[in-house]
């Protein structure tokens, strides 16, 4: 990584960290594990054992629900903010990199979405303490469901990203990233309703519940880890030529 890129980074993590939004996202996500965790304990308290609580928490659909909408409103302001300043101009003659711009500005966020995901932490170790440690933390399955969450963020936030860069409206970019990510993720439903094997795996291939489910259950699949990677870079490498023709065009 170039000096360029950790100064970048900085900036990025900073602004985010500062912005009002960031702040009513912490919120979100702390009130949502919150009811999810309680979730549990109803689950749990019925007498329901063929689930993990990883499975629990994780399956529950309104947690999915709010990252959908989650990382278009964390993205949508990286670089159409540079395009409603005017400090992408600045960007686009200063002697650095499209990709240490880009990278920064992903990396910045990523930083921002895993900081998110502290109120869930916090919230298994209330889970243990008012279950008395009568259920206890299965390390592999719990790392394996947080190293899923990792590679969906990663994937959503390039997504996220690239409707940034294609639009000086953040309402637009916003709206870009939601319909790209939505579509992606409802896709992996059609799974249930197609009757050709072809199809039905292909589907499954993307269906980020099926693949949480096993992930939580501490089964290690490596599809959707190449998937997500793969996925990731994609929309990076889509980003960077829209801003390589930006700054042509410049």
């Amino acid at each position: 990584m170039t000096r360029a890129f950790w100064v970048l980074w900085k900036r990025e993590t900073g602004a985010l960290l500062l912005s009002p939004i960031a702040w009513v996202l912490l919120t979100c996500m702390a009130l949502v594990s919150g009811f999810s965790f309680s979730q549990c304990v109803a689950y749990l308290g019925q007498g329901v054992r063929e689930f993990t609580v990883m499975q629990i928490y994780f399956y529950i659909f309104h947690f999915w629900f709010l990252l959908i909408i989650l990382v278009p409103v964390l993205t949508m302001r990286l670089f159409s903010e540079e395009y409603k300043t005017g400090t992408i101009e600045m960007l686009l003659t200063a002697p650095v990199r499209d990709g240490d711009v880009i990278l920064s500005k992903f990396c910045g966020a990523l930083t921002f979405y895993l900081i998110l995901w502290t109120p869930s932490l916090l919230g298994l170790v209330i889970f243990q303490t008012v279950t008395g440690n009568t259920v206890p933390v299965a390390w592999i399955p719990l790392a394996l469901s947080y190293l899923m969450v990792t590679l969906v963020g990663m994937f959503y936030l390039s997504i996220g990203l690239f409707g940034s860069v294609l639009s000086r409206n953040q309402a637009v970019a916003a709206m870009i990233s939601f319909t790209i990510i939505a579509l992606l993720f409802f896709a992996g439903f059609l799974s249930y309703l197609v009757r050709d094997p072809g199809w039905r795996e292909a589907l499954t291939y993307v269906f980020t519940l099926e693949q949480m489910r096993s992930f939580s259950a501490g089964l290690l699949d490596s599809r959707p880890v190449v998937f997500y990677l793969s996925g990731t870079v994609f929309f990076l490498l889509l980003t960077q030529r829209v801003m390589a023709g930006r700054r042509l065009k410049g």
